[in-house]
């Protein structure tokens, strides 16, 4: 469906989301709730989560692990959704399987103490990935995977870093929207209209930042090629030929390191790093910060090696436009970081996010383990959501027990003006300490089993 058309029409959203299955992880209601709020703007939107066994093979009739089941609803609840338990076969089921009960009257009981805490007016992010719904739909990518797992790849490098941010729709970048936002990202956003590009310029014009990948604005929203990108000027770059890729058993190419700038921080004692699968060649102006070292054989081993040692076509473009900082990877980076794992990819998105949002976003974690947050002001004050995903189960279901975190320190940023009075953990039950300074609020969540919520 058109997601925008039907967020202008209903009062209620409800995401059948009900849990997850084979190898997708552990974040996908967390990732529905980002979804369902850029369109819904804080209405209602409820998320069925499954007490039974989602999956396969199937059993609607025999309870989900208590473990997966908390953390399903624990999202939901993270990212602003209200839960929906449910089970399913009155006659057959209800008597016979009882495990699934005691889970629901847990988590719900705990909700209900402490609703007003989920009570949500605004995000507090300011950084956007834009989703954009054409390219999700009618785009075929050169490779295998479909083209959510260029978002995938950038989801995941914003989760590792605890850095927040929301969803925003393609057919919603209008200046009501986009205003509170330091940065967007463009993940491969390939289907983009003339006015979307100029929406986007305008956003630029006004100071705002951007990072783009790969084949980002090279066709209109029917999906009709454009001779160069409609992000052309905004970027400083041009289409040099068709988009290429590895192919057999080759390399992927190759970025080899030419200068030295945030973008390509954190490399050392090497050339060259991990490019991506797929790229679009490009012309940039100025020194390339990385050129292209182009696919060569890694069958068979006597042959695994190239010519071609360096080139100036550009891998990336980054530039400054007044308050507008501008990034484009040549590259499928994003898609490459979500299937290969491989740390460089990961390490140039973090670098790009940290460069736009210029080190500074409102909420700061450092801790061990892998946790996804949200940051919300609600309607007593504010709220810090930490999702547990530090499980050997994150990337395939079932979950079987919560493995806990220790201590979590967190920094955050409040508007100018307020006074935090009072604070708790909201699943430890206890009063929570803190300390601040001007607009700076510093604390510690001491441990995070499934899902912590620091209440202000």
């Amino acid at each position: 469906p058109d997601l925008p058309r039907l967020g202008q029409a209903a009062a209620w959203f409800n995401a059948d989301n009900q849990g997850r299955t084979g190898a997708r992880p552990q974040c996908g209601a967390a990732q529905q709730g980002r979804v369902a709020y850029a369109v819904m703007k804080g209405r209602t939107v409820t998320n069925v989560t499954a007490a039974w066994s989602t999956g396969s093979p199937m059993w609607r009739n025999a309870a989900k692990s208590a473990a997966e089941a908390e953390t399903w609803m624990a999202q939901s609840a993270a990212s602003g959704m209200a839960v929906w338990y449910h089970w399913l076969g009155a006659q057959t089921g209800l008597g016979e399987d009882r495990r699934w009960q005691e889970t629901g009257r847990r988590f719900l009981q705990w909700h209900a103490r402490h609703d007003r805490h989920f009570a949500n007016r605004r995000s507090i992010a300011t950084l956007a990935v834009v989703l954009a719904q054409r390219t999700q739909t009618f785009y075929q990518p050169p490779a295998e995977g479909g083209s959510g797992e260029e978002v995938q790849g950038f989801y995941s490098s914003l989760v590792e870093n605890r850095i927040p941010f929301d969803f925003v729709h393609e057919d919603d970048l209008g200046p009501g929207t986009l205003s509170k936002y330091r940065a967007l990202i463009l993940p491969n956003a390939a289907l983009l209209s003339d006015a979307q590009c100029r929406q986007l310029e305008d956003y630029a014009a006004a100071g705002g930042s951007l990072i783009a990948t790969f084949e980002t604005s090279l066709y209109d929203e029917l999906g009709r090629p454009r001779p160069d990108f409609g992000l052309a000027r905004l970027f400083g770059i041009a289409k040099a030929g068709p988009r290429e890729g590895s192919r057999g058993f080759q390399n992927s190419f190759y970025a080899r390191l030419e200068q030295k700038h945030p973008l390509t921080a954190g490399f050392s004692n090497t050339n060259w790093i991990a490019g991506a699968e797929w790229r679009q060649p490009v012309r940039a102006a100025g020194e390339p910060l990385m050129t292209v070292v182009p696919p060569y054989p890694a069958y068979p081993t006597e042959i695994t090696y190239t010519e071609t040692m360096r080139t100036t076509e550009p891998a990336a473009a980054a530039r400054e436009n007044g308050a507008s900082r501008l990034v484009y990877f040549a590259g499928d980076v994003g898609r490459t970081y979500w299937r290969s794992g491989l740390p460089d990819p990961g390490q140039l998105l973090r670098n790009a996010i940290e460069w736009v949002l210029r080190g500074e976003w409102p909420v700061r974690v450092e801790g061990e383990g892998l946790l996804e947050m949200f940051a919300w002001e609600t309607a007593p004050g504010f709220a810090v959501h930490l999702l547990n995903y530090n499980n050997p189960n994150f990337h395939r279901g079932m979950l079987r027990r919560h493995s806990p975190v220790g201590p979590q320190r967190v920094r955050m940023t409040l508007p100018a003006g307020v006074r935090v009075r009072r604070a708790e953990l909201l699943s430890a039950g206890v009063p929570l300490r803190f300390r601040q300074q001007g607009a700076q609020l510093v604390f510690e969540v001491p441990r995070v089993d499934a899902y912590e919520v620091a209440a202000f």
